[in-house]
């Protein structure tokens, strides 16, 4: 099989709807291991309860020193597990994590300054940037 056909998650954890998956982060996964923990950008490994999915979630802060709305971005994208050890063991670096969105989708919640949150499933490689 490969990469791109790969079927990743189950109806909880990668659910169509993209407010129902944001919705079940807090309560539906365990993080396994944290491989970045900065105030501006972090790392983990996450794994759904309910189908032990495991996916990445990247938060990226970028601090503009006005008036305290910093513009925050979630991105959330499932992984195999080969690739979650290789996150974990250093192997995959995180800023080159982007890459692995070309043959899945990702949940991106994006809170810009001075504008509304934005929530919905993305497909294709992104950018992955410490912030700070």
């Amino acid at each position: 099989m490969s990469e791109a056909t790969t079927e990743f998650g189950c109806a909880q954890c990668y659910a169509e709807d993209a407010r129902e998956a944001w919705d079940r982060q807090g309560d539906g996964f365990e993080r396994e291991a944290r491989v970045v923990k900065d105030s501006h950008f972090s790392v983990s490994v996450r794994r759904c309860l309910a189908c032990s999915q495991r996916f990445v979630w990247i938060f990226t802060e970028f601090v503009d020193w006005r008036g305290g709305d910093d513009a925050q971005y979630d991105t959330i994208m499932p992984l195999t597990d080969a690739e979650a050890a290789d996150l974990v063991a250093g192997t995959l670096r995180p800023l080159d994590l982007g890459a692995l969105g070309r043959d899945r989708r990702h949940l991106n919640h994006d809170w810009p300054s001075g504008g509304s949150a934005r929530l919905g499933w993305k497909s294709g490689p992104f950018m992955v940037s410490e912030g700070g």
